[in-house]
């Protein structure tokens, strides 16, 4: 009979508990995620700040950039923080992005409570359920990545057309 009562009471658990792991489709292209943003702008990831350790590895949490150009709203800072997943925020793991390395991002602050617990109102997040950011050949001042496509495809443009394409879309 306990065994009985302690496997209703598990299920019971299991069926009323939130999850808050990360699912979602992939939501678009660059361009369309750009729509959704708040800020984006041609960054530059001078470091990472903050570290958790998972399975053993040191894993960034947030980082800062320092902005080149910004498409799509204003920041009057030179940098900025954004913040990563922490397992269960739909962004990208802030490995994915090399210090050194230029990309265009598009860049949303978070209103709601799901958020890194050391996360700041100031700070922003980089989503990761869509073509969020574009890597940048600042030589070549070209982006590349799923900038417009219906179906996940990768492409090159400059960074010149790139802002043309950024303000017909957002306007």
């Amino acid at each position: 009979m306990t065994t009985k009562i302690l496997t209703a009471i598990f299920f019971f658990f299991q069926l009323t508990t939130k999850t808050y792991a990360c699912d979602c489709e992939y939501q678009g292209s660059f361009l369309k995620m750009t729509q959704k943003s708040s800020f984006v702008a041609l960054v530059k990831v001078t470091k990472y700040l903050t570290f958790k350790d998972i399975y053993g590895e040191k894993t960034p949490m947030s980082m800062e950039v320092e902005i080149g150009e910004t498409y799509k709203g204003k920041e009057f800072r030179k940098t900025i923080t954004i913040w990563g997943d922490i397992g269960y925020l739909c962004r990208p793991y802030l490995s994915t992005f090399k210090e050194g390395k230029y990309y265009v991002m598009a860049l949303y602050t978070e209103k709601s409570s799901r958020k890194h617990p050391d996360e700041k109102k100031s700070d922003y997040a980089i989503g990761n359920c869509g073509a969020y950011w574009l890597t940048v050949d600042i030589k070549k001042s070209t982006v590349s990545g799923d900038i417009e496509s219906r179906n996940k495809t990768n492409s090159t443009l400059s960074l010149v057309q790139l802002k043309t394409k950024i303000k017909v879309v957002t306007k």
